[in-house]
C-alpha cells in the first residue's frame, strides 16, 4: 500500500462483532482486478479465521465499519443495514458554499458503464440524505451528511446534483489519480445483534480529511 495510508484502528471488539475505522483509500473487500492489495477482510479473515462483511464504505472513504465474528450476529446486522434501521453520519468537505440545512428525496439510477451514478427521476430510487453545513467559505462547506436510506455513492451523488461536489472526488469532481474521497463516516447506532441494546460508536478524522480542511481553510469541531 501506499505509504500515506494507516489502514485502520480497532475501535470496539467483542464475541459478536468489530468495529474499526479505516483510513481513506483501504478496501473493505478484495479488489476485483487485484486480489493481493491490502484488504480488511482478507486481514481479519487471516487473524479471526472468518470474518463477515455486513456493509461496505467505497475505498475512497474513511470511516467507520462493523464487521461480525458470527453467522447469528452477522444475519441480524445485515437485516438492520437493509432495513435502513442503522444511523449512519458522514462529514463531507465540498467545493461549493452550502450555508443552510436541507433534505434531498432526489432518485438515483443505476450505475452507468463510467461506473457513475445519476439522478433520475423515471427509473431512480428514491434516496434521502440531509446535509448540514458546520462551516464554509466563500469556495469550500465542511459539511456533516445524514443518509436515511443506504444506495451506493448517494452522498457524492446528491453533492453533486447540488453543485456541490466532493472537493477531492475523481468520479464526480475533477479526474486525479489519488482515489481518496472527502467523505468520512464518523458514526454508526445499531442495536446489538447479541443484547438488543442500542450501541453507538464515534471515530476521529484521520490525517488526510485534517490535511483537506487545513487547505481548504475551514475550522474542524
Amino acid at each position: 500500500m501506499s505509504q500515506f495510508f494507516k489502514k485502520y484502528d480497532k475501535l470496539y471488539e467483542d464475541d459478536d462483532i468489530l468495529v474499526v475505522c479505516k483510513d481513506h483509500g483501504v478496501l473493505v473487500i478484495p479488489d476485483r482486478y487485484d486480489k493481493d492489495l491490502f484488504n480488511l477482510k482478507n486481514h481479519f479473515d487471516d487473524v479471526y479465521g472468518k470474518i463477515f462483511v455486513v456493509h461496505r464504505l467505497d475505498a475512497g472513504t474513511g470511516g467507520l465499519v462493523v464487521f461480525a465474528k458470527n453467522s447469528f450476529a452477522h444475519k441480524k446486522l445485515s437485516l438492520q443495514f437493509q432495513n435502513n434501521a442503522v444511523k449512519k453520519k458522514y462529514f463531507c468537505i465540498t467545493e461549493g458554499v452550502l450555508k443552510y440545512p436541507f433534505t434531498t428525496l432526489l432518485p438515483i439510477s443505476k450505475r452507468n458503464y463510467h461506473g457513475k451514478y445519476k439522478i433520475n427521476f423515471k427509473s431512480g430510487r428514491k434516496s434521502i440524505t440531509t446535509f448540514y453545513p458546520l462551516s464554509y467559505n466563500e469556495r469550500y462547506s465542511f459539511v456533516e451528511a445524514v443518509p436515511k436510506t443506504g444506495r451506493s455513492h448517494q452522498i457524492r451523488v446528491h453533492l453533486k446534483a447540488y453543485k456541490t461536489p466532493l472537493m477531492q472526488d475523481y468520479l464526480y469532481n475533477k479526474k486525479i489519480d489519488d482515489k481518496r474521497l472527502t467523505l468520512f463516516a464518523y458514526f454508526l447506532e445499531f442495536e446489538h445483534p447479541a443484547t438488543g441494546k442500542t450501541v453507538q460508536f464515534k471515530a476521529k478524522l484521520f490525517d488526510f480529511m485534517e490535511e483537506k480542511l487545513k487547505e481548504a481553510g475551514l475550522s474542524y469541531l
